[in-house]
This record gives C-alpha cells, sequence and structure tokens, in this order.
C-alpha cells in the first residue's frame, strides 16, 4: 500500500497530507507567492491555510530560511493561500497552539 506524501507546515512544523497544504515559491523577483498546481520549478515551502499558522509562517525570517534567499510577501499573499485552500480538498484545521 502507497503512503500519502507528507509536507511539513513552515508555521506549526507539523507534518501534514500535502493535500492539506498550500505550497509556496519564490519568484526570481524574490517575491512569494503560491503554486497551487504544483508545477512551478525550485525551492518550495508549505503552510497550513490557518490564520495562527500564516501567521508565523509569513514572517520574514521563515521565509528567508526557507528558500534560503531574501524575500518578501505581499500584504495579500494570506489572503491568497485560503482563497487556494478553499478550493482544494479542505484541510482539517491546524490543532497547534501558537
Amino acid at each position: 500500500m502507497k503512503r500519502e506524501p507528507r509536507r511539513t507546515c513552515l508555521g506549526c512544523r507539523r507534518a501534514r497530507p500535502k493535500q492539506t497544504l498550500v505550497r509556496l515559491v519564490r519568484g526570481r523577483d524574490g517575491v512569494v507567492v503560491t503554486d497551487s498546481r504544483g508545477v512551478v520549478g525550485g525551492r518550495g515551502a508549505w503552510v497550513c491555510p490557518d490564520d495562527p499558522c500564516l501567521a508565523r509562517a509569513l514572517s520574514r525570517a521563515r521565509l528567508t530560511h526557507a528558500f534560503r534567499r531574501p524575500c518578501e510577501a505581499s500584504a495579500e499573499l494570506a489572503v491568497v493561500v485560503r482563497a487556494v485552500a478553499r478550493r482544494g480538498v479542505g484541510a482539517p484545521p491546524c490543532e497547534v497552539s501558537l
């Protein structure tokens, strides 16, 4: 039996099924964007679509560490992540208190 792929959330650091997380990528210009289809090349980071995880994950220090280069996230990125997650399978809420 095949095991379901798991990824670690950048915010809460918990391993969860890949389908419940949203992938972020750093563009060549240093701006972080979502990769809803999982086709953008390069280093990616995964995040739970929950508010506490998003707040922690979208801090500059976490993103810079994850992408190993300076980067910036727009103020609208959290809204986009939530919208992408709503279109997805529907993740159970993250149960970690941050």
